[in-house]
């Protein structure tokens, strides 16, 4: 979130048409930057670890269902990846986060 966070400090010179605001509330007053420090994250704060996951899907678990949770560990960064894999009858249906 730091480097999203960042991103306006390089990318607002280059943003048209070109506003003195703009320049105000990201380089004197760094309001931007923190917005969007701030909103990355409280978005990750709700996040489910691949426990809750499978917490949340024994109830669902049946014939007609079949639920894989886990990590994933990121090539480049190496983070974990939380992902949810479900299976209705043949189709494959994936949500990850």
């Amino acid at each position: 979130m730091l480097l999203w966070a960042l991103t306006p400090f390089v990318f607002t010179p280059l943003v048209r048409p070109f506003q003195w605001s703009r320049l105000l509330w990201t380089y004197v007053i760094p309001i931007i930057p923190f917005v969007l420090l701030f909103d990355g994250v409280v978005s990750c704060l709700p996040t489910y670890g691949s426990r809750e996951l499978k917490e949340l899907t024994e109830e669902l678990s049946g014939e007609e269902y079949q639920w894989e949770t886990g990590e994933h560990k990121d090539v480049f960064l190496r983070l974990p990846i939380t992902y949810l894999i479900g299976s209705s009858k043949g189709k494959l249906i994936e949500v990850s986060q």
